[in-house]
């Protein structure tokens, strides 16, 4: 749990990091986009304070190693990347997650990766129910896993096939993202 009284630099750290992703839900919300120069200059961000802080003899949110932010980013990707090349969520969304993971290092990512999940889980519900896309999304479920199913039964490898023709809604999964994150710092699994 985050305590009352952290030193400056992550508190400088954190405003940051909550600054980045309040601007990354903004534009998802807004386009269904996360701008890549946004990413980018967040990931600088956490490398220079990362070595700032290091050099500096000060803690470091990400870890207390000068790779750690480097492992972060890695992990977070490496987490959602599958979740993409299975169409199932869009790229700016990992490299998002990669983002957070060099804020905050590769231990707390997973942690954030779950809440994520929790809070996406949650969020997809209450967006399925609001846009009134329930009937579509259960219909794509069921014809991707016939789809499996026929595959796994015919021996046929994996495939990725193209999107479907009609898809029932995009959902700004930075929401997710700035949610997984926020219950990450509050509430760390493991302590």
């Amino acid at each position: 749990m985050l305590m009352f009284g952290t030193p400056s630099t992550t508190v400088l750290q954190l405003s940051t990091l909550a600054l980045l992703l309040s601007i990354a839900v903004a534009t998802d919300v807004r386009s269904r986009r996360i701008p890549n120069g946004l990413v980018l200059v967040g990931t600088a961000a956490a490398l220079t304070m990362h070595a700032t802080w290091l050099a500096s003899g000060q803690d470091a949110l990400a870890g207390a190693f000068w790779w750690s932010p480097l492992a972060g980013l890695a992990v977070g990707f490496a987490l959602l990347l599958p979740i993409h090349l299975l169409r199932a969520m869009g790229a700016g969304d990992v490299k998002l997650m990669a983002m957070v993971g060099a804020f905050v290092g590769p231990y707390t990512v997973l942690a954030v990766t779950l809440y994520t999940f929790l809070a996406g889980g949650v969020l997809a519900l209450a967006f399925m129910v609001a846009s009134g896309v329930a009937a579509q999304t259960f219909a794509n479920l069921r014809f991707m896993l016939c789809d499996l199913g026929i595959r796994v039964l015919t021996r046929q490898g994996m495939q990725v096939t193209p999107p479907l023709t009609t898809t029932a809604a995009r959902l700004p999964y930075a929401l997710a993202i700035a949610v997984g994150t926020g219950a990450a710092l509050i509430w760390p699994l493991g302590s």
